[in-house]
């Protein structure tokens, strides 16, 4: 595949390319990565807010952070849109800051990057019940046992902001964080 129009990341040493071509159909069916941003943030009790997944295939009944697709955005612009998108929270590019960033090699390549909402507005509220049967924050010692891999991952990182954090995850790195092995329902 021929890459016409690309975004090279390179990350502690490791490259992504990312074709950023909207107006190749062979992009658009067949990407090299997808990429998902999720938002991570805590109230003045430093408690995490976590939503139940819900109508997916994708690990439904486990929580997540508020998170989506980029789409045709920035990576930051992306984050601001889904947590206002899922939750209801108002928040600006400059009041996140990256946490993570990581490629995961399941059943799709993706590039995931994990953001800590340092200033954010309103109340939380479940705005796509399709999607989410459950919003609420969570004591760090008090969280629930399904947790998605990008929880999970920030846990080893205890929550802090710390780019330095593993940076790819594959089929035996899945299971071995999750606790079971990858698969759609």
């Amino acid at each position: 595949m021929k890459i016409q129009n690309a975004v090279k990341v390179v990350y502690q040493q490791t490259v992504i390319v990312v074709e950023n071509n909207p107006s190749s159909s062979d992009a658009l069916e067949h990407p090299l990565f997808r990429a998902a941003v999720f938002a991570m943030v805590f109230d003045d009790q430093n408690r995490v807010l976590l939503h139940e997944r819900a109508g997916t295939n994708f690990l439904p009944g486990y929580w997540d952070f508020p998170s989506g697709h980029v789409e045709k955005e920035s990576f930051t612009a992306a984050a601001v849109r889904e947590l206002s998108e899922e939750s209801g929270l108002s928040t600006t590019e400059a009041d996140i800051e990256l946490a993570y960033l990581g490629i995961n090699l399941l059943d799709q390549s993706y590039v995931n990057a994990i953001y800590r909402v340092l200033k954010w507005h309103g109340t939380p509220k479940i705005m796509e019940p399709e999607k989410c049967s459950g919003m609420q924050f969570f004591a760090l010692d008090a969280l629930p046992t399904k947790l998605t891999l990008g929880v999970r991952l920030m846990m080893q990182q205890q929550f802090q902001t710390s780019p330095a954090g593993n940076t790819f995850v594959d089929l035996a790195g899945y299971q071995q964080l999750m606790g079971e092995p990858f698969q759609l329902t």
